[in-house]
């Protein structure tokens, strides 16, 4: 079977991506497969032009390329400019584009599998990285008011700052934990609780009325999405953003957005096996 799309970075072997996408190009009968393809920094420029001549449609980008990789495209989309980072490329008549989806996965995320409203919505971001930063741009494009919290202040306020050309169109400040009681949306963008138990916040501060997502998916079930869950919060875990920003990155290589549910068994099933 020919590869019509890969991921690329490194290391590459836990990558849940080849699952998550061929479970979506098998229901779409699409004719191709979605590989793993190792590529350090050093790589990129030969594997870019190899994968690309090869007929490839797309790829996706993880750690450590999604700065790397934007020095060999040809274009790149205003919002993947702005944040510096490509997480998924697609090949067309006029040549590479560079995309980043993550924003857009968490988003969906939040009002599909949450049920949260966005336009109007006090959301307290936690982490001021380049994941916290592309939410922190879709949020704000749907007329949310972010609230960005971060242990070095420094880092929040660059954060926030990046913002300034936007003007009076965006809604963005920092602020400290204490914002979550008058917030309707908390989410954690750092990797605090990864593979561990660590809380981001104080459970204490956490009340029904949120709608909590934990961009960590290991564990599935993280120390914040558990303290959520037992003050009535709603909770959505990391994955459904995996999940999310992967179906966006086949709209952009087909026009089309994949079947959630599908992608969502496959992941799970994948990640079942490596616990065993």
């Amino acid at each position: 079977m020919s590869t019509i799309a890969a991921v690329i970075g490194s290391p590459i072997s836990h990558s849940l991506s080849p699952a998550i996408h061929n479970a979506a190009f098998a229901v779409a009968h699409r004719k191709g497969e979605y590989v793993a393809v190792e590529c350090g920094i050093t790589d990129v420029e030969t594997t870019l032009t190899n994968l690309q001549s090869a007929g490839l449609v797309g790829l996706s980008v993880t750690m450590p390329l999604k700065e790397a990789v934007i020095d060999y495209l040809d274009f790149v989309t205003p919002d993947a400019d702005f944040l510096n980072a490509v997480n998924c490329i697609s090949f067309g008549p006029t040549g590479s584009i560079g995309h980043n989806t993550d924003g857009e996965g968490c988003c969906a995320a939040l009002t599909e599998q949450g049920g949260a409203r966005l336009r109007g919505a006090t959301v307290v971001l936690l982490g001021a990285g380049g994941t916290a930063r592309s939410i922190a741009l879709a949020l704000v494009r749907r007329g949310a008011h972010v609230v960005v919290v971060n242990r070095t202040q420094s880092r929040a306020m660059d954060l926030v700052s990046s913002f300034a050309s936007f003007g009076d169109e965006v809604s963005i400040s920092m602020g400290d934990q204490s914002s979550i009681a008058s917030a309707s949306i908390l989410i954690n963008a750092t990797s605090a609780g990864m593979n561990g138990s660590e809380l981001p916040v104080d459970s204490a501060l956490l009340h029904s009325h949120l709608t909590v997502l934990d961009a960590v998916y290991s564990p599935l079930e993280t120390s914040l999405l558990g303290a959520a869950r037992a003050v009535g919060a709603t909770a959505v875990d990391g994955l459904w953003m995996l999940i999310h920003q992967a179906r966006h990155q086949q709209k952009l290589w087909f026009g089309e957005f994949s079947d959630a549910s599908v992608m969502r068994l496959a992941a799970e099933r994948e990640l079942s096996a490596r616990r065993k």
